[in-house]
């Protein structure tokens, strides 16, 4: 079976609805990271002082048949596919372990 690692982005505080999305879909692993945006448009200055955005990283392997159906609903619960609203890839997997 073929597997796709799925990597989805978001502004912080959106990761609970891309996990509901996901598990609504039948999956139900996933690991959740936080990170800061380094983007040159999300870098604000106040004061002098430079802002860096919080990021959340939703990271998850799939059987390739169910990838199409994660990535959309995350991004009808997220709105990921609109400008700014973040980034989803997905990569095809040659190796799993432990699933």
């Amino acid at each position: 079976m073929n597997h796709q690692a799925i990597m989805a982005i978001m502004d912080r505080g959106e990761a609970g609805k891309a996990v509901e999305a996901v598990t609504r879909t039948g999956s139900h692993s996933g690991t959740l990271l936080k990170g800061r945006g380094t983007g040159l448009h999300e870098k604000q200055k106040i004061l002098n002082v430079t802002l860096e955005p919080e990021k959340d990283i939703l990271l998850l392997v799939a059987p390739e048949t169910h990838t199409e159906d994660i990535i959309n609903s995350i991004d009808e619960a997220i709105h990921i596919t609109e400008p700014g609203h973040g980034i989803l890839v997905s990569i095809q997997v040659s190796r799993v372990h432990g699933i």
